[in-house]
C-alpha cells in the first residue's frame, strides 16, 4: 500500500469511529456478528439492559446456538459495550 492509500485508510478508519461515536453504537458488534441483522432488534435492547438472561435467550433462538456457546458470547458482547 503506497502513502496515499495509507492515509486515505486513515482518514476513513477515523470517519468510522466518529460515527461508532456520534450513534452510540459499539465496534465490538460488528466484529462478533458479521451478519447481526439476523438478531432481533430485542437483542440489543437486552444488552443495553444488562439483562443478559432475555439476550442470551434470544441469541439462542436467532442463531441455534447451545446454551455454553450463547452464554459466553452474549458475555463477551455485553463487556465490550
Amino acid at each position: 500500500m503506497d502513502a496515499p492509500e495509507s492515509i486515505r485508510l486513515a482518514r476513513l478508519e477515523r470517519q468510522v469511529a466518529f460515527l461508532y461515536r456520534h450513534f452510540g453504537l459499539d465496534p465490538a458488534l460488528a466484529d462478533v456478528f458479521p451478519g447481526a441483522d439476523g438478531l432481533p432488534p430485542e437483542f440489543l435492547a437486552a444488552l443495553k439492559r444488562h439483562d443478559l438472561v432475555t439476550a442470551i435467550k434470544l441469541y439462542r433462538q436467532a442463531t441455534g446456538a447451545g446454551l455454553a456457546d450463547a452464554k459466553e458470547t452474549v458475555e463477551r458482547i455485553a463487556r465490550g459495550l
